[in-house]
């Protein structure tokens, strides 16, 4: 578990640190507040296939943002999630030979996301709102990114056996799907502000990545692809 987490902590920083970077260079630093930093959270929610492997997840993010005029935003992004206790490890499957059915007490599977966004956020500042005192505009997104992921399986036992009894000893060697995949996405949301320098932001954003994962069929799961998502996001803006 420990190295799990360094491992992760290994991939994340080096991210952040290069958004950082970018942001420092990219636009020399102006008086009047045309970028922003923001940091995340909230939840990746798999649908429309991934959704039969995988539950909802928290998800980490950051953003670089500078605003070109007073209605956009040019965006770089970046997101980590991962989804854990895939819907493999609780399933069984029915052996050939005498038709009873076999779980895999040692079946671990889990997905990894690391995703870098390049997106335009436009503010619809003639639709404000109120809700509570507090100014709410509104806005709409759209983008293109990298989406990396690695999908692994381990720990199943081998279905393809033909001697009695089942040998639940052996096991399939593990299997990973990893894959850098263009993408798109396309959200919705809006911030209202604390002050000059400081947001809240909240969205909800649809991803798909021409991705996939290989099917699995002894254990009724298919191949997915694309491979789509949402993900809900609240966050806190600095404005510089």
């Amino acid at each position: 578990m420990l190295q799990e987490q360094t491992n992760t902590s290994n991939q994340l920083i080096p991210c952040i640190i290069a958004v950082l970077i970018f942001a420092s260079f990219t636009v020399a630093q102006s008086s009047d507040r045309t970028q922003s930093i923001s940091f995340y959270s909230g939840a990746g929610i798999p649908v429309l296939g991934l959704n039969d492997w995988y539950g909802s997840t928290p998800i980490l993010g950051i953003q670089y943002a500078y605003r070109s005029n007073d209605k956009t935003d040019i965006i770089f992004e970046f997101h980590y999630q991962k989804y854990n206790h895939g819907s493999i490890e609780d399933r069984q499957f029915q052996w050939i030979i005498d038709y009873n059915y076999y779980s895999s007490s040692k079946s671990n599977a889990h997905m990894i996301w690391n995703d870098f966004i390049l997106k335009t956020q436009k503010y619809l500042n003639n639709k404000q709102t109120q809700i509570a005192g507090k100014t709410i505009v509104p806005s709409f997104s759209y983008g293109i990114g990298f989406y990396n992921y690695a999908h692994r399986v381990k720990g199943l036992i081998y279905p393809g056996q033909y001697t009695q009894p089942l040998d639940e000893t052996y096991l399939m060697d593990p299997i990973t799907d990893r894959r850098v995949a263009w993408g798109g996405n396309l959200g919705i949301g809006g911030y209202t502000s604390f002050n000059e320098a400081m947001n809240l932001r909240f969205g909800l954003n649809y991803h798909v990545a021409v991705g996939y994962i290989r099917a699995f069929e002894d254990w009724d799961l298919y191949e997915v692809l694309p491979l789509q998502f949402f993900t809900m996001e609240l966050g806190i803006v600095y404005k510089f």
